[in-house]
């Protein structure tokens, strides 16, 4: 492709992706919000473009509220604390996106939000704007879906996973007797 090719402007094109989790209430599995692109079909963190002028905090919240809730205003302020504590920055930089050119490309910001167990039970999804579908993906022991996901989403997705086990699951060492010991 050339020129800016399908991206909006020369340079860096600027996007914010936010990866929403919870426990599933029913296998207790690690769960993620995704999309499905009408523009590709493929799987994706719900996510987008920031606007001039727009902070990236209000664009990971407008992007999910449009894409993953039907921009569905009361569902959005259920979920103002979620996204107002900051959320855990995942990744920011270059995007390996199929839409990138020699003149243009994207770059991003993931940052992940977990939902407690209330809060991940009761969000209504509902696909709009630029979402054809969307739905709780499993995120555990389900490589061949999450190796799907659009551009460079499966990468961001692993490392959410990754930190959320090392935050999330006790360690336990095996002490020198070969008894399990739980660390302080």
């Amino acid at each position: 492709m050339k020129g800016r090719g399908l991206l909006g402007k020369w340079g860096p094109n600027h996007a914010a992706d936010p990866v929403v989790t919870r426990l599933n209430p029913k296998t207790k599995r690690l769960e993620m919000v995704a999309i499905q692109r009408k523009d590709t079909n493929d799987w994706a963190i719900p996510g987008g473009m920031v606007d001039a002028g727009e902070c990236v905090s209000a664009t990971l919240k407008r992007e999910f509220t449009e894409e993953a809730l039907g921009n569905n205003s009361e569902v959005a302020k259920q979920l103002k604390d979620l996204f107002e504590h900051g959320g855990e920055e995942i990744y920011r930089g270059y995007v390996d996106d199929p839409r990138n050119t020699d003149n243009a490309w994207m770059e991003t910001i993931v940052k992940h939000f977990h939902c407690d167990d209330q809060l991940g039970q009761n969000i209504p999804l509902q696909a709009a704007d630029d979402a054809k579908d969307v739905r709780w993906l499993c995120l555990e022991d389900n490589e061949k879906e999450v190796s799907k996901l659009y551009a460079s989403h499966a990468a961001f997705v692993r490392e959410v996973v990754t930190r959320f086990r090392q935050k999330h699951i006790p360690v336990l060492w095996i002490t020198t007797d070969q008894s399990i010991a739980h660390p302080h």
